[in-house]
């Protein structure tokens, strides 16, 4: 009796649906990388926006000191808003204050970020 060799269509057809679910398993995980640098990318930008308004603003704390806020994007796309305000802690100390607020295109799950210096103004 002479068989012949090869693979039977239900071995192909296994073998197809097992490489199909493992290239839809690599395409939904390039997916979901890419929105994850997305979203370091906008915090990057965000937290080196806030540092630099916090040097400003720290830069001209004893001449001005008013409470303000910037809305920082990225093309078209509103991407965080900054809030800063100030305190007087004391005779010539003063607290600042910059708030990073996520924009809408961030999520619901992204989350305010602060940053505060306490600086000392001689009159």
């Amino acid at each position: 009796m002479d068989r012949a060799h090869g693979f039977t269509l239900i071995e192909v057809l296994v073998a197809l649906v097992v490489f199909a679910l493992g290239v839809l398993g690599l395409a939904a995980e390039t997916a979901a990388l890419t929105r994850m640098l997305a979203r370091a990318q906008r915090a990057a930008a965000v937290t080196a926006a806030a540092a630099a308004r916090l040097e400003r603003l720290r830069a001209g704390a004893c001449a001005v000191r008013q409470d303000g806020t910037e809305t920082l994007s990225r093309g078209s796309a509103t991407i965080a808003t900054l809030q800063w305000t100030w305190s007087r802690m004391g005779d010539s100390t003063y607290q600042v204050r910059v708030v990073a607020h996520p924009g809408p295109e961030t999520g619901s799950r992204a989350r305010a970020e602060s940053l505060g210096a306490v600086l000392a103004c001689r009159h």
